[in-house]
């Protein structure tokens, strides 16, 4: 019974500590909800125009009046087809590249694990640079078109592209580890991606691998670990995003007045980062059916229209071209290396962390159509740990 109480004292004071740091993180959250949302992807503005259009026109604008283009000075030949909206896939690739450096598998801990019958519970607050103003190589400021953007106060309407696009991409975090026997230990993870409506799901689990062979020579080695983790983006239907991280550390605790544990460690990640496209529609303000007035598909699946339109020669054909602006993006195949380095102090049930994680090499050195700026993301963790 002693062990038992002793545990659920244990407990309630991790719950209280716990707790204690939501009620400081409110204040955070509770600003940042205010503006919920103005980064939220938008892949429907990552469009390439087509060429040969007039007059400043738009793949969007020849959409919504298709009747446009069936006159001069367009080719008796023209049809509303041939300017139809093609997606920006390296725009998408760029913006899910970094979207996915953010809310990746941070690898925040030391190679010891919390050990067999440990547990701790932590909030991580991790803040990532991404290249905002950055232009992919098929000419989009992806961060710019990518995201929603601020509500328009007096009309209620969303703006049509982002002119400031955050710098820093906030993710907070609830993580909870548990040590397992054999030197192996797994983690939870849900975090809050700031000013989205969207949140990373996700676990880790790692094994250390001279845990529990800590005497003799053994006691003066450093410790190492390799493990790996997995991050899902939840909340937006236009896209899928996955990360899978797989990370080797090496680190050495150091007592404290006999009373604390200093722990710094260097590590490395190798990062997956799998992003697709559901059916994005390029003109969201145009429905297809109503302007088509469809009645049907003949038996090649092509739809069979209501309305027409007028051509030059007085003939007519189906109203059906905005169909073709329902896209999917090429699905996202991304590689990066990243260094770690990070201290950790713990002090009875207290532990505080910190930790810097940076792109190795450039992006643009693992795929030619990514951004040459290298990534960081700095990282503070905070909890009970018992």
């Amino acid at each position: 019974m002693r062990n038992g109480d002793h545990r659920l004292r244990l407990l309630s004071r991790a719950i209280r500590s716990l707790a204690s740091l939501a009620c400081l993180a409110a204040p955070l959250l509770v600003a940042e909800t205010a503006h919920a949302g103005d980064m939220d992807v938008t892949p429907e503005r990552l469009v390439l125009q087509p060429s040969g259009l007039l007059n400043g026109a738009t793949c969007q604008s020849v959409a919504a009046n298709p009747q446009s283009v069936l006159q001069k000075p367009y080719g008796a030949s023209v049809t509303p087809s041939q300017f139809s909206c093609s997606p920006a896939n390296v725009a998408f690739k760029n913006l899910m590249s970094e979207l996915g450096f953010a809310i990746a598998p941070t690898a925040f801990h030391p190679a010891r694990t919390t050990g067999f019958g440990g547990f701790a519970l932590t909030i991580e607050a991790s803040y990532t640079h991404i290249n905002s103003n950055a232009t992919s190589s098929d000419g989009i400021q992806y961060w710019h078109l990518g995201t929603q953007g601020p509500t328009d106060p007096n009309s209620g309407l969303n703006s049509v592209v982002n002119n400031g696009p955050d710098s820093i991409l906030q993710v907070y975090t609830l993580k909870a580890r548990k040590g397992l026997p054999l030197g192996f230990e797994i983690t939870g993870a849900l975090g809050y991606l700031v000013n989205t409506t969207t949140w990373a799901i996700g676990a880790d689990v790692r094994w250390a691998l001279l845990e529990g062979f800590r005497t003799g020579f053994l006691g003066y080695v450093p410790d190492i670990s390799v493990g790996g983790g997995a991050r899902t983006l939840t909340g937006n239907s236009k896209f899928d995003l996955t990360t899978v991280g797989l990370d080797l550390q090496v680190s050495k605790p150091f007592s404290v007045a006999d009373s604390a544990v200093l722990t710094p460690y260097l590590g490395y990640q190798y990062l997956w980062i799998f992003g697709n496209s559901g059916i994005v529609d390029l003109t969201p303000n145009v429905d297809p059916v109503q302007q088509c007035g469809l009645v049907g598909r003949d038996t090649s699946g092509n739809p069979i229209c209501r309305n027409n339109l007028t051509t030059q020669g007085g003939g007519t054909i189906p109203n059906d071209a905005d169909f073709n602006n329902n896209v999917t993006f090429n699905a996202v195949r991304v590689n990066r290396h990243r260094g770690i380095v990070g201290l950790n102090y713990r002090y009875s049930m207290l532990y505080l962390a910190g930790q810097f994680l940076v792109d190795i090499v450039p992006p643009s050195s693992m795929d030619a159509d990514l951004s040459s700026s290298r990534q960081w993301t700095l990282s503070l963790e905070a909890g009970a740990y018992f």
